[in-house]
């Protein structure tokens, strides 16, 4: 059975409450009215209407304010409100956008408009709660996926290490361990989508030689099973001010990317320091090179469907950057490589 929208009309003037109110009933509404501003917002705590139609001249509060202490409402905050009003000025409209309105509509009315912009904002409203509704059961499902990932990967990698100490080291065994640290890195993208709303990152002091160092030597696997050769080189060494969680899935997902599309028996350089007069992160590989340097920061955007990966990497690098006004550059010509670029001037020089 389809769901009956309702649907609050506030307005002081009680014939045009009878007009909107006949305009209306013809589309099967469940209308409600009043010309109490106050009386309206607790009708509406009470009733949770699908859409209000909202006057802004009225005596006591106006439909801006009203609008507002609307807005402050938990479980009112996203209903639609359109507002009616004989004020035509685009200062007036502007400002009704401005309290959260989504659509103002001038009086005299005209009865087809009022119907299609009514339907036109309810059929808005039905589809955001459905995407909504998604989106929570996507959270859940990834959730649930990184709890059933984090097991096994962790059984793999343990039992892996002891064959390694008990039968000594193969191209077999380090194919494992790649596979498990690419997984790992996946599973951290996954862990910092679900989380960064939820979680407190605080700034802490790294110092850039060892962690970048350490972050190399995670990867030492991944990039042996390409026969990739990592070398980091500095000019200066740097501290910088960052989340420790954060800025490892900017080197994380950068290198990775970088092995990722590099050649057999390649090369990648990493480097910190200052040039120009600018402190500087370089990675650099002399791969394939990006097709389309312009969305390689899009979420789920991947250069190739047969590379293992969500596409989130670069995405959540770029998200993490834009936080710490970290400027980022990518420099790429096909089949001869890439550079990725990170201006880190906004984290070196003081603590935030």
């Amino acid at each position: 059975m389809t769901k009956k929208y309702t649907i609050l009309i506030v307005d002081d003037k009680l014939e045009n409450l009878q007009y909107l109110n006949k305009v209306l009933q013809d589309e099967d509404y469940d209308i409600r009215a009043t010309p109490d501003g106050m009386m309206a917002l607790e009708a509406a705590k009470l009733n949770t209407p699908d859409l209000i139609l909202l006057d802004i001249k009225m005596p006591n509060i106006d439909g801006y304010e009203l609008c507002r202490l609307i807005k402050k409402e938990e479980n009112l905050k996203e209903i639609p409100i359109i507002f009616i009003s004989a004020l035509d000025s685009v200062e007036d409209k502007v400002k009704a956008f401005e309290e959260g309105g989504v659509d103002y509509i001038t009086k005299p009315f005209e009865p087809k408009e009022i119907q299609a912009r009514i339907k036109t904002q309810l059929e808005i409203h039905k589809s955001k709660i459905m995407i909504a509704r998604l989106l929570e059961q996507q959270d859940l499902f990834v959730k649930k996926i990184m709890h059933e990932m984090n097991t096994p990967v962790s059984i793999i990698s343990l039992n892996s290490d002891l064959i390694e100490q008990q039968y000594g080291p193969s191209k077999q065994v380090e194919a494992i361990k790649a596979s498990v640290k690419t997984l790992s890195s996946i599973y951290g993208d996954l862990s910092y989508k679900i989380k960064k709303e939820s979680r407190e990152y605080k700034v802490s002091k790294i110092n850039l030689l060892h962690f970048i160092s350490s972050r190399v030597q995670f990867f030492d696997e991944l990039a042996n099973t390409k026969d990739i050769h990592i070398d980091l080189g500095y000019n200066e060494e740097l501290e910088i001010f960052m989340n420790k969680y954060e800025f490892e899935r900017v080197i994380d997902n950068t290198l990775s990317n970088a092995i990722k599309y590099s050649k057999e028996s390649g090369e990648i350089n990493l480097f910190f320091g200052k040039e120009n007069g600018k402190h500087l992160i370089i990675i650099e590989d002399f791969g394939i090179g990006i097709e389309d340097t312009s969305k390689v920061f899009d979420a789920y955007y991947q250069q190739s469907t047969k590379k293992l990966g969500l596409g989130l990497g670069l995405n959540i690098v770029k998200e993490i950057c834009d936080k710490y006004e970290i400027e980022v550059e990518v420099e790429s010509t096909k089949n001869i490589g890439t550079k990725f670029i990170f201006n880190i001037d906004s984290v070196v020089k003081s603590s935030i």
